[in-house]
C-alpha cells in the first residue's frame, strides 16, 4: 500500500472535518468552509475551540486543491499541520468521555462520620472536599470551607469538639449548597470546562464533577473531576491551537 502523502492526509481530514460540519447542521447542499464553521462553532464545542485553526486550514487547502501549477500540487502541509488537522477531525468524529480518563476510587464519607475523620482526610490527600454518602445514596458534598465555616461558629458557642460532631452535624450547621454536578460516563470531555466556567460567571464555585453510570445521585459514584484536573482535561483534549491562544491574551 502506497503511503499516503501529507497533502492527501490533510484533505482528507479536511474533507471528514467539512461532512461532519455538514451533518451536525443537517445542511445538504454546499456551503463554504467559512459559513459552515461560524454556524457549527455555535453548537459544536469542537469547531468551537478551533475554528481560528480551521480558517487558516482552509486558506490552505484552496492553496491545495485550486492553486495547481500543470495539475500539480504546489503546497504541501508540514507534518505538524497535518497532525493537527487529524487531531481535530479525530475530536469531531469520536469525542472524548470523561470515561475511562476520570474513572477512579472516589474518597467518600459517611454523615455519621467524625470530622476528625474528614480533616484527616483532607490533609492526607490534599482533597478539599468529599461525597457525604447516607445508605448507598450521596446527600451532599463535604468541602474543607464548610469544615471552617462550622470551627468559627462552634468555637464562637463553645460547642467546638471535632471528634463528637459528625459530617452531618457540620452540613447541618453551616448550611448546604449543591456545589456539585454529576454526570454520567458518557458525557463528553469537552463539556467539563464549559461547566466550570459557567459557574464562575454565576459568581459561584463549582467544587466538583461526580461521575455515576447514568448521572443520577441514586448510583455508585465512578470517579470525580475537581479544579485541578482541568489542565489535564485540555492537555487530553489537544487545546493548543490558536483558539486557547486568543482566549488568553
Amino acid at each position: 500500500m502506497t503511503e499516503q502523502s501529507n497533502s492527501e492526509r490533510f484533505l482528507n481530514a479536511f474533507s471528514a472535518i467539512e461532512h461532519e460540519m455538514g451533518r451536525i447542521l443537517n445542511i445538504k447542499d454546499h456551503r463554504r468552509f467559512f459559513e459552515l464553521v461560524d454556524k457549527s462553532a455555535r453548537v459544536n464545542p469542537v469547531i468551537e475551540r478551533f475554528r481560528f485553526d480551521l480558517r487558516e486550514y482552509s486558506e490552505l487547502r484552496n492553496a491545495i486543491v485550486h492553486d495547481r501549477a500543470g495539475g500539480e500540487i504546489i503546497a504541501e502541509p508540514n507534518n505538524e499541520v497535518v497532525h493537527s488537522i487529524e487531531r481535530i477531525a479525530a475530536l469531531l468524529l469520536e469525542p472524548p468521555k470523561v470515561a475511562p480518563l476520570f474513572l477512579k476510587e472516589v474518597l467518600s464519607l459517611k454523615a455519621s462520620d467524625p470530622v476528625s475523620k474528614a480533616v484527616r482526610a483532607f490533609s492526607r490527600f490534599s482533597y478539599t472536599q468529599a461525597p457525604v454518602i447516607e445508605e448507598e445514596k450521596m446527600v451532599g458534598l463535604l468541602t474543607s470551607n464548610m469544615i471552617v465555616k462550622w470551627m468559627g461558629i462552634s468555637l464562637a458557642d463553645e460547642s467546638f469538639d471535632i471528634d463528637k460532631t459528625t459530617v452531618g452535624d457540620v452540613i447541618k450547621v453551616v448550611g448546604h449548597e449543591k456545589e456539585y454536578e454529576i454526570v454520567p460516563v458518557t458525557r463528553p470531555l469537552f463539556d467539563i470546562p464549559d461547566l466550570f466556567y459557567s459557574w464562575q460567571k454565576k459568581g459561584r464555585k463549582l467544587e466538583a464533577v461526580l461521575i455515576t453510570q447514568n448521572g443520577q445521585k441514586d448510583e455508585p459514584l465512578l470517579g470525580i473531576i475537581t479544579n485541578r484536573d482541568l489542565p489535564q482535561i485540555h492537555r487530553e483534549l489537544g487545546q493548543n491551537g490558536k483558539e486557547q491562544q486568543a482566549d488568553e491574551q
